[in-house]
C-alpha cells in the first residue's frame, strides 16, 4: 500500500468517527419522548454540521476513494462502487431534505417525521461507513497499494 492510500483511508476513517459521532448526538435527541424548541434547535445545527462534513467527504470519496477501489476490485465487483455512489447521495439528499424541512416548518415540524426520517438517514450513514470499512478498505490494505 502507498503512502498516499493510508494517508487517504487514515483521514477517511477519521472523518466516519467525526460523521458517527454526530449521527450519534442526532440519535440521542431523536430517542426522547419529545422534543422541545432548544432541542429542536441542535438538532439543526447538528445535521448542518453533519451536511458540512458529509458533502465534503464524499467529494473526497469521489474523487480519491472510487478510483482506488476501481483499480483492486475485479471488474465483476465494481457494481460495489456503484452501490457507495447510490449510497452517498441518498444519505446527502435524506440530510438536505430534513435540513430543509425544518428551516421550511421550525415550529410545526412533526416530531414523528423528524424522528422517522432522522432514523432513516442514520441508519444508512452508519450502514455505509460499516460497509467502507469492513469490506472495502480492508481490500485497499491488502492489495499491497
Amino acid at each position: 500500500m502507498t503512502k498516499p492510500i493510508k494517508k487517504l483511508l487514515d483521514l477517511l476513517v477519521e472523518e466516519h468517527r467525526q460523521l458517527l459521532a454526530l449521527t450519534g448526538q442526532l440519535s440521542a435527541i431523536l430517542s426522547s419522548e419529545s422534543i422541545r424548541p432548544d432541542d429542536r434547535a441542535r438538532f439543526r445545527r447538528q445535521l448542518e454540521q453533519f451536511l458540512e462534513l458529509k458533502t465534503a467527504h464524499g467529494q473526497k470519496e469521489v474523487a480519491e476513494l472510487f478510483p482506488a477501489l476501481e483499480q483492486v476490485l475485479p471488474q465483476a465487483d465494481h457494481w460495489q462502487i456503484k452501490m457507495l455512489e447510490i449510497q452517498e447521495e441518498s444519505i446527502l439528499s435524506e440530510a438536505r431534505h430534513l435540513y430543509q424541512w425544518m428551516v421550511d416548518n421550525p415550529a410545526s415540524a412533526s416530531f414523528e417525521r423528524l424522528r422517522e426520517d432522522g432514523a432513516r438517514m442514520i441508519r444508512w450513514m452508519r450502514e455505509h461507513v460499516k460497509f467502507e470499512e469492513e469490506r472495502l478498505f480492508s481490500r485497499l490494505l491488502s492489495n499491497g497499494r
